[in-house]
């Protein structure tokens, strides 16, 4: 029988080197770097106006503590709209399918937009409310409302660059979402101090800079994509279909942030109930664990990345073989920084509160908290696989699951009314990840039971195939 064009050739040699080759952690980490740089450049962004509206005076600094959570909501929303966009165009990708990738990001480009402009527009009107419901106090009423009202018209520009970064991930460049993340860092400083001190604008002049930052990223992201990704379709046959399949990926991703948001307010709603220094430590170990999940959401997207590419390619095994990369790479993850916090955490500890009861309960409670996020990196890694597979329920049902069967009434049984406080708390948080982990791990086996076929499939049957039943 002779040759076809499938199995000789370059693309054939290509291909038979990818099925051969062992996925290899500094793959994986070369797209998760830039990926952490970035999340802790946005960290940065939140922190350096936290610091210049504290400096201006305490009305200030009350007034963004309240709206910067419900501005963060908004974004929660649209970035889960975003993580569908990755897994389609990530699968489209790794099946050598251009027309497939354009589509899904012109599809994607437009619905974010309607939804960007839509939850803009609720933002916008429901402001005062929001902040009422929180008890903001008259006095800062008037700024945070202001606040969030010029942040509305920030949320589609939001939306268009979390999935314009969400589609260059997909193809494995990463990078861009870095270099956005340092711009957008970088104009928000100066317009800050700009606007803020020297016009005296204050609150005001921090939401004037988020939003003129945030645009501009998004203007150097378009410029970026129009070369990086395709555009160009044949047909718009499979636009419908498009939708429905972003749609069946993202909601569950919004969902599950939406939900792990609030229930982050409930543990520190629970640590209040306990006492004032609780809640201050808590809130200083939550800002470091914060960090360490940073690096570990990084890797996790980074293998999300790289096992969708490979399904989309038709190599199952090799998908499972980046989830066990994975694990290792979030397992070093979480030890290198846990590690810098354990060796030099009390003296930073320091610098942040300057009393002895808060400093000594946070740095009493710093190894457990860390700890306590080892079962959830193993966790993390499964998610990471199924998410590729574009199966994000499976991923929310566990979450969610674990949330309210283990994390909260845990964390209220053992650190309020058992009394044993903070270390209560983490032993909550111990106790989600691994049965996040354990509820995920039967899923995977299931999906990822049979042997895997050599060659690229169809995306879309492939999708609907991963889809979970019911």
């Amino acid at each position: 029988m002779g040759r076809t064009a499938d199995d000789s050739g370059p693309e054939a040699v290509e291909r038979a080197a990818s099925d051969t080759e062992a996925p290899a952690l500094r793959r994986a980490w070369a797209l998760a770097c830039p990926l952490l740089v970035a999340g802790l450049t946005q960290i940065t962004v939140n922190l350096v106006d936290t610091v210049m509206l504290a400096r201006l005076s305490t009305h200030a600094l009350g007034a963004f503590a309240l709206a910067a959570p419900v501005y963060l909501i908004a974004l929660i929303v649209v970035r889960g709209w975003a993580t569908a966009v990755q897994v389609r165009v990530a699968r489209s990708h790794g099946a050598g399918r251009p027309e497939d990738v354009a589509r899904v990001v012109r599809t994607g480009l437009v619905i974010s937009v309607g939804t960007g402009a839509a939850i803009g527009g609720a933002l916008f009107a429901v402001a005062p409310s929001a902040l009422t419901a929180l008890g903001a106090p008259g006095d800062v009423m008037a700024s945070g409302t202001t606040y969030l009202r010029l942040l509305a018209f920030a949320v589609p520009f939001a939306a268009v660059s979390f999935t314009l970064q969400a589609a260059c991930a997909g193809i494995g460049a990463t990078r861009v979402s870095m270099y956005t993340a340092l711009l957008v860092n970088l104009l928000n400083l100066p317009a800050g101090l700009l606007l803020i001190f020297h016009v005296g604008l204050g609150v005001t002049g921090a939401a004037l800079s988020t939003l003129a930052a945030t645009a501009a990223g998004t203007g150097y992201l378009a410029l970026y994509c129009r070369t990086r990704l395709p555009w160009r379709t044949e047909t718009e046959d499979g636009t419908p279909g498009t939708v429905g399949e972003l749609w069946r990926i993202g909601w569950p991703e919004m969902t599950t942030l939406g939900i792990g948001y609030v229930n982050e307010a409930l543990m520190a709603g629970f640590a209040a109930r306990m006492s004032t220094p609780d809640l201050a430590a808590y809130r200083i170990v939550d800002n470091l664990t914060l960090i360490v999940f940073t690096c570990l959401a990084s890797a996790s997207t980074a293998i999300t990345i790289l096992a969708g590419q490979e399904l989309g390619a038709g190599r199952d095994a090799r998908a499972v073989a980046w989830r066990r990369t994975g694990a290792r790479l979030l397992l070093l993850m979480l030890a290198l920084p846990a590690a810098a916090a354990l060796a030099f955490g009390r003296p930073l500890l320091a610098q942040i509160t300057d009393d002895p009861e808060v400093l000594d309960r946070a740095w009493a409670v710093t190894p457990m908290a860390l700890l306590s996020m080892a079962p959830l990196a193993i966790g993390m890694s499964y998610a990471a696989l199924l998410r590729a597979a574009g199966d994000t329920r499976t991923v929310m049902i566990a979450s969610v699951t674990s949330d309210y069967v283990l994390l909260i009434p845990l964390g209220w049984y053992l650190g309020v009314h058992s009394g044993l406080g903070l270390h209560g708390l983490y032993t909550a948080w111990t106790a989600f990840g691994a049965l996040y982990t354990v509820l995920l791990l039967p899923r995977c086996r299931r999906r990822f039971r049979t042997p895997a076929r050599s060659g690229p499939h169809d995306v879309r049957e492939r999708d609907g195939a991963a889809a979970p039943p019911g």
